[in-house]
């Protein structure tokens, strides 16, 4: 599948055709029905008594799903998975529209649903879970007492002060009955095997799509967030409904951010670039993952003393300070150009995998110097003063717009740098 090779309004140069052709190469080697299909064909303890159940949530759903259904076939005795639904798209069986990024009617009603589906288990069935990034606001049964409006009101305000994505989901669980291992309270006594794509530095299985199948998030983590985010509003601080005791998921990561990385660095080295793989897990606010990359790109160039790459992942946080419309993506470019020079000849990209971008409905952006030598500095910095980081890119035809991908791993870096021009 071809993700990135009908870009309009998208500038071509070489090296930003490079970046491109990278991204769609890792898309490619790592689709989600192929990974599924291919750990299942692995996995030696598949046998199955009773009853399966296949349910799901995240934005790989439909890529999950289908690898689940080619290996299983008829076996499948019923299924639920709830992805984000695009505009005016009608869903058939097995999907159920969710909503995204705060859960509302769709995501509560369906939810209900594919808890339903989980009724009259024994111990010979299997339930397979497939969960991917997005699953926190798609799969949500809240907590007895608890009004969505303030849930989300709360969620709101932590992503707009900078939390990051276990603290926001160590948050969401105190609300929910779903997370934190909730959802094993409504698969007992049934076999549970859970197939995970990361979306989340670390690839912590309590934290990617809030932990719906793992052990709940540590108080002490739990108690330094609500202390840090007490602007926003009251937080339940009650037990949450703990998982039945003793019984476990066989809990698998079968796709993440590093394997992007890898696949990227992979195909740039093949191409005959020196290729520098900076790793996955960089997190840290944008002003501070510019200042990491940028030296980056000149040291390695200096050691080298030759055109090179750096290809990283992670996930980068912002605050909002302005009514502007962009992400912590385009942001990203736009703080690294403040700290290149215009006679250094560079590109940097810097994209979210889901292919959403914050508020902007792009992906990401690639600049380079032609970007730099385009916008005004001190138009750059009101911008972003603005918490605006989408228009500025759109008027020098770097921002990429491909919707959603059906898969999401976190965010991926690549830069190349090329000395003084």
């Amino acid at each position: 599948m071809e993700f990135l090779r009908d870009l309009r309004g998208f500038r071509r140069t070489p090296f930003r055709d490079e970046i491109v052709n990278s991204i769609d190469y890792a898309f490619a080697k790592n689709l989600p029905e192929q990974r599924v299909l291919s750990f299942l064909s692995q996995k030696r303890d598949l046998e199955i008594e009773g009853k399966l159940v296949v349910v799901g949530f995240g934005k790989a759903g439909r890529g999950m799903y289908e690898g689940a259904r080619r290996f299983f076939a008829d076996r499948i005795s019923t299924a639920r998975m709830i992805i984000p639904a695009q505009a005016k798209e009608e869903l058939e069986y097995p999907f159920l529209q969710g909503n995204h990024p705060f859960p509302a009617k769709e995501s509560i009603k369906n939810s209900k649903l594919l808890i339903g589906s989980l009724k009259n288990l024994e111990r010979e069935d299997l339930v397979l879970v497939l969960i991917s990034g997005g699953g926190s606001s798609l799969f949500e049964i809240p907590r007895k007492g608890v009004r969505l409006e303030k849930y989300n009101r709360t969620i709101s305000c932590m992503m707009k002060n900078g939390a990051n994505i276990e603290e926001m989901n160590a948050v969401r669980s105190l609300f929910s009955r779903t997370k934190g291992g909730g959802l094993l309270n409504f698969t007992y006594p049934a076999r549970v095997l859970s197939l995970i794509i990361s979306d989340v530095p670390g690839d912590s299985e309590s934290i990617v799509a809030s932990g719906p199948t793992s052990v709940p998030q540590k108080q002490t983590l739990i108690r330094k967030t609500l202390v840090r985010y007490k602007q926003c509003g009251e937080i339940p601080q009650v037990s949450r409904e703990k998982p039945v005791k003793s019984y476990k998921a066989d809990n698998n990561v079968i796709l993440k951010n590093s394997d992007f990385v890898s696949a990227i660095h992979e195909r740039l080295v093949e191409r005959g670039f020196v290729s520098a793989n900076i790793g996955s897990g960089i997190v840290g606010n944008t002003d501070l993952v510019a200042k990491y990359l940028v030296n980056k790109m000149r040291s390695f160039h200096k050691e080298e003393k030759k055109p090179i790459f750096i290809v990283g992942g992670g996930e980068t946080s912002t605050r909002f300070t302005g009514k502007g419309i962009g992400g912590r993506n385009l942001e990203l470019t736009l703080k690294v150009l403040l700290l290149m020079k215009k006679n250094e000849e560079f590109a940097f990209g810097s994209i979210g995998t889901d292919g959403q971008d914050g508020t902007s409905g792009a992906m990401g952006a690639i600049v380079d110097n032609d970007t730099l030598k385009s916008l005004d500095r001190e138009f750059i910095v009101s911008e972003l003063s603005k918490s605006e980081s989408l228009e500025p890119l759109k008027l020098t035809q770097d921002v990429l717009f491909t919707g959603n991908t059906g898969t999401n791993v976190a965010d991926i870096l690549i830069g190349y740098y090329a000395g003084i021009g």
